[in-house]
């Protein structure tokens, strides 16, 4: 049980926990944190293109990447270096799923920078915030606070997974070109589920967020309140509109 004490002296006493802890301290687990936020939500699109590529049926016909464009195959003889491949099909056939696939994951490398910038910002607002109310912070305890806020992005991520999950369980789509309205269409009905998931993670980051300041920089848990949740009302704004 004493083992299990720190995690649920997070979860529900953060402000007790960076007493306990410290903050520039546990900066290395907080480090840890975000690296592992970036690894799953690496793991959550290739899950999600999944679904995705699981909701389309069907093939379509795409260009052959084996076949040279046509423009140089008539420009040139049949047994000129240039043609070589010319006598494949200009199209082939594919299955629609695995191209939706192959577009999601895509995105892949843009999620798993995502986390590391905005620990850099989140870790600027924490040590300028401080400074600004009149309190004593440094950059590794500032960065460890920051990199705390990491842990409720990996409850928002499990739950966005179930919704688009239970969003796309009756979707079949059997038109490529219609696939992006479909899925949009799909998702509407469950979006204030999003949104909340969304509100309710922003509150978990707030207190994390407030409670490691208030420790960091010696202030009041309303004050650093403040000056973490104005950039973070800012952010989950504009996220959702």
């Amino acid at each position: 049980m004493a083992a299990l004490h720190p995690i649920r002296q997070f979860l529900v006493e953060p402000r007790a926990f960076f007493e306990e802890h410290g903050t520039a301290s546990t900066l290395p687990v907080a480090a840890l944190a975000v690296v592992g936020l970036a690894i799953a939500l690496a793991v959550g699109v290739t899950v999600m293109s999944g679904m995705l590529a699981g909701a389309v049926q069907g093939t379509v016909m795409v260009d052959n990447p084996d076949r040279p464009p046509q423009g140089i195959c008539g420009a040139f003889e049949n047994d000129s270096p240039v043609t070589e491949g010319c006598d494949e099909p200009a199209e082939i056939e594919r299955d629609a799923g695995a191209i939706v696939r192959e577009a999601a994951n895509e995105f892949v490398g843009t999620v798993v920078l995502a986390p590391f910038l905005l620990w850099l910002a989140g870790g600027l607002t924490v040590y300028l915030g401080g400074l600004l109310v009149g309190g004593d912070t440094s950059l590794p305890g500032s960065f460890s606070v920051a990199g705390w806020a990491a842990v409720p992005e990996f409850a928002r991520l499990v739950a966005g997974l179930a919704i688009l999950q239970f969003a796309l369980a009756d979707v079949t789509i059997t038109n490529l070109e219609s696939a992006p309205a479909a899925v949009r269409a799909a998702i509407a009905p469950v979006e204030p589920l999003v949104a909340l998931a969304s509100l309710l993670t922003a509150a978990w980051q707030l207190s994390i967020l407030s409670a490691g300041l208030a420790v960091e920089a010696d202030i009041s848990r309303g004050a650093a309140a403040v000056v973490t949740g104005i950039p973070l009302g800012l952010l989950v704004l504009a996220t959702l509109v």
